[in-house]
């Protein structure tokens, strides 16, 4: 995502991922779902630009996420502040 955020001319002052999974209860305790909460801050940002970093990241790029499991949910939300 940083990388996308550069190449739309975004000055990142910090960016900050926080995660929080749900696991099967019995075993196998594979995670069943995940929420990334996301939080940068910096110059030149719109809510347009993080969506699209995320999109980017999530259905093309990002191979820790297409070796997850097909059936784990996954919710990214974001926050940011332009300053």
């Amino acid at each position: 995502m940083v990388s996308f955020l550069k190449k739309m001319k975004v000055e990142i002052k910090s960016y900050k991922m926080d995660i929080v999974g749900e696991r099967n209860p019995t075993p196998p305790q594979y995670y069943t779902s995940i929420e990334m909460i996301i939080a940068v801050t910096g110059s030149g940002l719109t809510a347009k630009k993080l969506e699209r970093a995320i999109s980017l990241s999530h259905e093309k790029y990002c191979s820790v996420y297409h070796t997850l499991r097909k059936d784990m949910k996954v919710k990214v939300d974001y926050t940011f502040e332009n300053v």
